[in-house]
């Protein structure tokens, strides 16, 4: 009896250990070289992302010229969200992401235009609970199993212009229904890919049966690079009210996984005296330093 339901155990084990590494980070590499097969980031397919079918663009407008600069300003750019995500019946994978931009440039800061730098985090955390207890039934064991980890890049960065014919160079972003979302000439927008890194990923498994059978399983793996792609789009300077407009990030991978965060473009004064009096503000201190330490 006591073998059966080690048996049983360990093959419980065996199938969640499989179904969790959905939720693991991969290493993005060279297509000659064999990738793990799901992502931090979510979905798991191994076909490409799918490329929206590229917005038709409104009329050409002129680049931004001396009648249209702003105020010296700072701009502040941050975008977070949650989800969550089905990887089968009752087994879900939660997701939080965040990032952090700013363009603090004295030779260039009466535009929205130009380079951002900053960082980008995520997180995830394995929910499994509905699962075990759909799969377990009236089996008397008693099984915990929690997964997750970080995905990080304290150098993240982004260069955003409006010169780029929209017609010619792909910046469109897809909505909740797969359709390009509104894109004109005027709208700041950049493209390109930066480097994360995939750590403090874990998973562990823990199991026990009615005679006191036990079964412990746990797994930290090396921290791994994983290689992201992104756009951005950025509402136009006109559309901008009291210092603010909106901006979207569309992050993809060779896995064919994709997501889209939501954030906000913030203009500050950007005098020197403003410059100093922000890089000491307890905001930007307490940004830098959230997920990184000092």
């Amino acid at each position: 009896m006591k073998k059966s339901i080690f048996a049983l155990l360990l093959s419980l084990l065996l199938l969640l250990s499989a179904c969790g590494e959905a939720a693991k980070p991969a290493q993005v590499t060279p297509a000659a070289t064999e990738t793990p097969d799901a992502a931090i980031l979510p979905g798991g397919s191994s076909e490409p992302a799918a490329t929206p079918t590229p917005a038709t663009p409104a009329p050409t407008a002129p680049a931004e010229d001396e009648s249209k600069l702003l105020d010296p300003s700072i701009y502040v750019i941050q975008a977070q969200s949650t989800w969550q995500q089905e990887l089968a019946e009752g087994y879900y994978a939660n997701y939080e992401c965040e990032l952090y931009l700013h363009k603090i440039d004295a030779n260039d800061n009466r535009v929205s235009t130009g380079a951002y730098e900053g960082y980008f985090w995520m997180n995830v955390t394995l929910d499994v609970a509905d699962f075990i207890k759909e799969m377990l039934g009236d089996t008397p064991i008693d099984m915990a199993f929690e997964g997750g980890g970080e995905a990080l890049s304290d150098n993240f960065g982004i260069y955003l212009n409006i010169t780029d014919d929209k017609a010619w160079m792909d910046y469109t972003i897809p909505d909740a229904d797969g359709n390009p979302r509104p894109l004109s000439q005027d709208m700041p927008v950049a493209r390109g890919s930066f480097v994360a890194v995939a750590k403090n990923v874990f998973l562990e498994a823990h199991a026990s049966g009615a005679q006191g059978e036990k079964l412990d399983y746990s797994d930290f793996p090396a921290d791994q690079v994983i290689d992201i792609n992104y756009v951005v789009n950025m509402q136009a300077d006109s559309t901008e009210v009291d210092g603010a407009r909106k901006v979207i990030f569309y992050f993809t991978d060779s896995n064919g996984n994709a997501f889209t965060v939501e954030g906000t473009m913030t203009r500050l004064p950007g005098y020197p005296e403003d410059v100093h009096d922000y890089l000491n503000s307890q905001a930007y201190q307490e940004a830098s330093t959230k997920h990184f330490g000092e």
